[in-house]
């Protein structure tokens, strides 16, 4: 077989003949790859130019730092809480707290709106101190802002007529008083005691008013809660105002670190356990004020200036003294107030029931004093100092000879008997003041249930402790 070869002489078979060409396409490769390689310097150089152009061009900036740190605001002044009227004002409040002298909740947190059906105006629950101290003087009602909590409480006032009157009493009325009390009432009972309410004299006083009834208990818990917690150890003048049972296991009140109370069966009666400055600062409250011992005198004997408000004759059935003797001792005690309408001037237990504080010092001898006086007596107020106050109308744990209009009686102000309550009086009718006070419950009402008295708390009269205070203490038996 003849293989055909084929030829490459013609690119051997010249000299040099193929060589320009391999260095033609060597040269042009070559040249293209440096063409590459510059172009791209080229154009990352004028970049690098550019940027160092826009670079020195381009404005300066102060970097903005985010701290932690607000800036200063004006500080909004906590709003100050005002009672907008409402009967049953919602607090926004999680947590009620007693009163305190330093707030310990901060003001911006409290907020007071009104309820949907708000229509009356929050009462303030004390006086300021200028009005306090105007009614306590002049015994106004109308010139005090009563305590929230006695608002329509108070009793009513009847008016006493003024003139010039005989108070006092004779050593002959005394006979004959001390005469009933030992054959009559088998009482404990001697001239010595009615010493100091003689002689018979005349005193002059204007027209005053008169509550027609004893300060009840449901009024002065009232009192007491509208001045808060503890306010029972010094809120009477810095005194004792009244001993709960904390401190005389025999009272009838009860103190639960927050509230004031006593047993709802006697609400209605008369408080007793209180003291001279506990009743003052009840009637100062109050805008009255306790009656001057001429005052409570004339008002107990009416204008026909008998032994008793009703007459001469004492009548078991016409006040509450020990007389009949209670065979029952659940029922020794008060009866409610307002339960012998037979005063004068229609005012209620004058007579028996609780014996009340008025506001004069005490002095066996200020009668004497009085009736040997060269000028007329007008308005006498008692002497200016003493260690006693003056006590009047006898009470449910004595014979009715204490319960005499005329007898006079005195404890230390700070005295909690009780078989001592009180009523206020005023210069004025007060009417504004004036609300429905405590319901009467008639003559038929029961005594108090009030805590047991032992012997030694003055269970009869012939306990000291109200046998004769004035004097030296008659003996036993």
């Amino acid at each position: 077989m003849t293989m055909t070869r084929q030829s490459y002489g013609s690119l051997r078979g010249k000299r040099g003949g193929g060589a320009w060409q391999w260095t033609v396409i060597g040269f042009v490769i070559g040249f293209g790859c440096a063409a590459v390689v510059g172009l791209a310097l080229l154009i990352a150089g004028a970049g690098s130019a550019l940027d160092g152009i826009f670079a020195a061009n381009r404005p300066t900036q102060t970097p903005i730092v985010i701290t932690n740190t607000p800036l200063p605001v004006t500080p909004t002044p906590p709003p100050t809480e005002v009672l907008l009227p409402s009967a049953t004002p919602t607090v926004v409040q999680v947590e009620i707290q007693a009163p305190t002298a330093t707030p310990t909740t901060d003001p911006a947190l409290i907020l007071v709106v009104p309820s949907a059906t708000a229509t009356q105006a929050v009462a303030p629950t004390q006086p300021p101190a200028d009005q306090q101290t105007a009614a306590n003087n002049s015994g106004s009602a109308a010139s005090a802002n009563i305590p929230a909590l006695l608002v329509g409480k108070t009793t009513p006032l009847r008016q006493v007529d003024g003139g010039t009157f005989i108070i006092g009493t004779t050593p002959q009325e005394v006979a004959q008083a001390v005469d009933e009390c030992v054959n009559v009432y088998q009482g404990n009972c001697q001239l010595s005691y009615g010493e100091d309410s003689a002689p018979p004299h005349n005193v002059t006083i204007d027209p005053f008013f008169m509550e027609d009834k004893e300060v009840s208990y449901d009024q002065y818990m009232a009192f007491l809660n509208s001045m808060g917690p503890n306010s029972h150890r010094t809120g009477c003048q810095g005194q004792l105002c009244i001993a709960t049972r904390a401190e005389e296991p025999n009272s009838n009140v009860i103190f639960d670190s927050a509230n004031y109370r006593v047993n709802n069966a006697i609400l209605n009666y008369p408080v007793a356990g209180v003291t001279w400055y506990g009743a003052s600062a009840y009637c100062a409250a109050i805008g009255r004020r306790l009656p001057s011992e001429a005052e409570w005198e004339h008002a107990g004997r009416g204008a026909t200036n008998s032994l008793y408000p009703w007459g001469d004759t004492f009548d078991v059935t016409l006040a509450r003294t020990s007389r009949p003797r209670e065979e029952n001792t659940a029922l020794v005690g008060p009866k409610a107030v307002g339960s012998y309408p037979t005063g004068a001037y229609s005012l209620y237990d004058m007579s028996g029931n609780v014996a009340e504080w008025v506001n004069d010092w005490y002095s066996a001898t200020y009668y004497t004093q009085q009736a040997s006086s060269s000028s007329a007596v007008v308005n006498p107020q008692g002497p200016p100092a003493g260690t006693e106050k003056v006590v009047r109308g006898g009470s449910w744990d004595s014979v009715p000879f204490f319960s005499r209009s005329v007898h006079r009686q005195s404890a230390p102000p700070n005295d909690q008997k009780l078989w001592i309550g009180f009523r206020c009086a005023s210069n004025t009718s007060g009417a504004a003041n004036t609300g429905a006070g405590t319901t009467s419950t008639g003559a038929s009402a029961q005594a108090a249930p009030i805590a047991t008295l032992p012997a030694a708390a003055g269970g009869s009269e012939e306990d000291t402790t109200n046998s004769q205070p004035t004097l030296p203490p008659p003996p036993g038996g």
